[in-house]
């Protein structure tokens, strides 16, 4: 087992293949890991491909080192991630609109002051 590694380092790892339940990567002295799919971010991930790619170097947190000196990674630590959790939080009026608008002859003149309150309260939120 290398004893460079230690639990709760940060360290920088390539992606080197993308499974339905995580990512392997490999450090540049090839040490191998694994971050596990819940450990890319606290929202669910339903497709990891859209998150990462095989040659990708991300930061990860290193949560475990099993007996054969192999990393659990973690990405929940990654800036870049928790923004993009952050970001998903923030709607725009429009995902709003497409989600609870039923599509009909309702003209756009009795819809137009109900968006304008919408996006003043969104506006108000920020």
């Amino acid at each position: 087992m290398n004893s460079y590694y230690k639990v709760g380092q940060h360290i920088k790892v390539r992606v080197t293949g993308i499974q339905p339940y995580g990512a392997f990567v490999e450090t540049p002295d090839n040490t191998e890991g694994l971050i596990h799919i819940s450990e890319v971010m606290d929202d669910y991930v339903h497709n990891l491909k859209k998150f990462l790619s095989i040659g990708q170097i991300v930061r990860a947190k290193i949560i475990s080192i099993d007996d054969e000196g192999k990393l659990n990674l973690s990405l929940k630590d990654n800036k870049y991630f928790k923004n993009y959790e952050r970001k998903k939080g923030k709607r725009s009026v429009l995902d709003d609109i497409r989600e609870t608008e039923k599509y009909g002859f309702q003209t756009i003149k009795e819809r137009l002051p109900v968006w304008i309150e919408q996006s003043k309260e969104a506006i108000k939120d920020e």
